[in-house]
This record gives structure tokens, sequence and C-alpha cells, in this order.
């Protein structure tokens, strides 16, 4: 009795979510890190003293880059997005730049300041934000929507000064509200 239970329990979301996508109804998006899921939200110290969340920029299109200064391809990677960040209004883009260093803070603001880097740095040296996206290779980074939707995730350093990368955020930020 008590397996037929938990099976229904468990199949139950399963069975109207297919219902439901039979008949054309779009349900409420599930958290997720792959392209069209909402993407997890979360809480971590930033360079400045203070606490940063991924919802506090709902609104805005936003790029999440996991990174960490031991990193080469990340190092290379890194002043085309400054360059990107400078090229954009706040109100419309951000970009926040997870270090999953594991020796604090010095290393990692030693790193920011050397490079003269300005868009927001966060710390994850617990690795809580990057267990919650499964980033497994460093750089890795995510595009989510003005609506915290995630749009596109990025293997491995890439150039965001390139016409193919600025057309897919230049879309992006183009679509308000």
């Amino acid at each position: 009795m008590i397996k037929r239970t938990l099976a229904i329990f468990f199949l139950l979301p399963l069975l109207m979510a297919c219902s439901q996508k039979e008949r054309g109804e779009a349900g409420p998006l599930s958290i997720g890190v792959e392209a069209g899921s909402l993407a997890p939200d979360f809480m971590v110290k930033n360079l400045r003293g203070g606490m940063t969340s991924l919802s506090q920029y709902r609104g805005k299109v936003v790029l999440i880059n996991f990174w960490a200064t031991w990193c080469g391809p990340c190092k290379m990677e890194m002043p085309s997005m400054e360059a990107l960040y400078r090229s954009y209004s706040r109100d419309d883009f951000e970009m926040l730049a997870v270090s999953i260093d594991t020796m604090g803070e010095p290393p990692v603001r030693l790193f920011v300041e050397d490079f003269g880097f300005t868009f927001p740095v966060l710390m994850d040296d617990q690795f809580e934000v990057n267990d919650r996206f499964q980033v497994r290779v460093v750089p890795t980074s995510i595009l989510v929507d003005r609506k915290g939707v995630v749009v596109q995730r990025f293997l491995g350093a890439k150039d965001w000064n390139n016409k193919e990368s600025r057309s897919v955020i230049e879309k992006l930020v183009q679509v308000k509200g």
C-alpha cells in the first residue's frame, strides 16, 4: 500500500505535465540550468562586501560567468567580458563573474584590481552556485533573459567582442519587458 501511494505521489505531477503538453497548455517553467528553464536563484557574497542574488537582476539580461584566477582560458576571456560589460547600460545588461577560487578573497581581489575589471565579482568558494548551475568546466557562461530564463550555456573561453557573441546578447537586450 505504501509503495502504491508513493508511486502515485511521484508519478501524478509527471502525468499532469504530460497531459498539459498534449492539450497545448504551458505549465509553469521548471527551475533548471538547461535552455528554457528558469535559472535557479542564489545569494552569495560579492567583492564589494555585500550579498548578491540573481533575482535582484530580474528585468535585465544577465551573463553569469564561472571562473577562477588559476584558469588560463578564464584570463584570456575576461578582457572581452569587460568590453562587453562596458558597452551596455546597467538598465539592460548585467554580468556576474562567479569566482570558484578556494583561497578566499585576497587573490581574487588582487586579480580583479590588476586587470581593472569593473563588473561584479561574486565569491563561491563553497561551490554552492557552481553546483546549482551544474558547472563542470571553467570558464562556463550562462546567459539569462530578462524573465530569468536560461537562454544558452557556453562552455570554455569565448570572445565576447566578436559579432556572433554580441548579436546573441543584442537580440536579448532589445526585447523589453
